[in-house]
């Protein structure tokens, strides 16, 4: 579901805006924990993530004056997240692996793949626990841009439009990029063989 501007949000830019402090702060704490998750899970690295968060806040008090409400605060601030994190990840040439936690239910190979791997027997956890290694080792090897979409879509269940915003592309072009993320997470988890082997 789309999120609109609450009148809350609304208020305390425009209080931000006149120099109250206070209400910038309210902010912070309100969305805090959702941008370092979505950090947190992009980077995969906690010392990176808070520093990262922390530059958000400050990335988007600087640029508060910029926002016009033609999206959500929310949506607003995750896209200077994802900029911030893309910057990061750009610097230091990383290619850290990600947790991927929820089940793509709409994808039916990986439906077939859980539903064969559920906790019923210590052999079944144990496969179940290898597909999700696999599966973010396969996440982990994506280029940026199809990584950074799937993330939004899958983890964080933002809609296309959403991630249009946040990605600043267009709807078809967020599409092309989960579509093709899927097909190379597809390959690379069905036609690769086991990259960790100890774990057999």
């Amino acid at each position: 579901m789309s999120e609109i501007n609450t009148e809350r949000d609304i208020d305390l830019v425009q209080k931000s805006l006149k120099g109250d402090a206070k209400a910038f702060e309210a902010l912070v704490r309100h969305y805090q924990v959702l941008v370092l998750t979505v950090v947190h899970r992009t980077l995969q690295d906690q010392e990176a993530a808070r520093d990262i968060t922390q530059e958000t806040f400050v990335k988007a008090f600087r640029a508060l004056k910029t926002f016009d409400g033609k999206r959500s605060f929310k949506t607003w601030l995750l896209a200077i997240a994802s900029n911030t994190c893309i910057d990061y990840l750009r610097s230091r040439s990383s290619k850290g692996a990600l947790s991927l936690e929820k089940i793509l239910e709409e994808e039916p190979y990986l439906e077939q793949s859980f539903a064969t791997a559920q906790k019923t027997s210590p052999e079944e956890e144990a496969e179940m626990n290898l597909f999700i290694t696999k599966l973010s080792w396969a996440l982990s090897l994506l280029p940026l841009r199809y990584r950074q979409a799937f993330i939004l879509r899958y983890q964080f269940d933002l809609t296309y439009e959403e991630i249009s915003q946040v990605m600043n592309e267009n709807e078809n072009t967020v599409r092309t990029l989960l579509h093709r993320a899927k097909e190379r997470l597809r390959k690379l988890i069905l036609e690769t063989k086991n990259p960790f082997p100890n774990l057999e």
